[in-house]
């Protein structure tokens, strides 16, 4: 496929509460000036808005059952990851890890025919495109709300370790507030010198008012307005 039959990609990458930031998707992706860009969602998370709409996010059953099949038969018969899944299933690996190899599947399949692909991933998301940034053909990295810690259980090696050998530029926005991490981070974690902090004075919900939601999408337009 030539270059100029390529498409250029915004994909986003959520958190595990993926119903609690609906309208932080509807603020953020809806400002875009997206400059050619298309936007597309980590399978995980196009699997749960698909389910959302037609079953909804209180259901038991749905939320507890089918949504889980759901996923199981998109890993397994499209992405063809049955090892992946059975390491799962058996408790091999950890839900992060699978998701993980679920969105380096996907972003190896959509490498093939894309010319630029810059991502914009969300809380346990951050977790997953920083840790394989290096292995993959990003160009830039933008996170809302890097789970830097975890408010009760405190710091995990999974979590950050990583961070210090990023090779891809990556722009984490992070709230003052958030019980995740705030501004003692930057005293507390060794970044690759290829991060840039940007603080916002909010907590891991990440409730923009009108002034940081202008920061926020001016930045990510200043990226995608450069990849022609």
């Amino acid at each position: 496929m030539s270059s100029r039959s390529k498409k250029k990609y915004l994909l986003v990458l959520g958190r595990e509460a993926l119903d609690r930031d609906s309208s932080l998707y509807q603020e953020v992706l809806g400002n875009l000036e997206l400059n050619g860009f298309e936007i597309v969602f980590d399978p995980m998370d196009r699997i749960r808005f698909a389910f959302m709409r037609k079953i909804g996010p209180g259901k038991f059953l749905g939320k507890h059952l089918l949504l889980p099949i759901w996923r199981s038969l998109y890993v397994v018969f499209v992405q063809r990851q049955l090892i992946d899944f059975l390491l799962f299933v058996f408790n091999r690996i950890s839900s992060l890890e699978f998701r993980t190899r679920v969105a380096s599947a996907y972003i190896r399949i959509l490498s093939n025919h894309t010319s630029h692909l810059v991502v914009l991933a969300r809380s346990a998301g951050s977790i997953v495109i920083s840790s394989i940034a290096n292995q993959i053909e990003v160009e830039h990295i933008f996170c809302l709300g890097y789970p830097f810690k975890h408010p009760e259980e405190g710091d995990a090696e999974f979590r950050t370790a990583h961070l210090a050998e990023i090779q891809k530029p990556m722009v984490i926005f992070q709230g003052e507030r958030d019980p995740y991490g705030g501004r003692e981070i930057l005293s507390h974690y060794r970044l690759s010198s290829q991060i840039h902090l940007s603080f916002i004075d909010v907590d891991h919900d990440f409730n923009l008012n009108e002034k940081d939601l202008f920061l926020v999408t001016s930045e990510i337009e200043k990226v995608l307005s450069k990849c022609t």
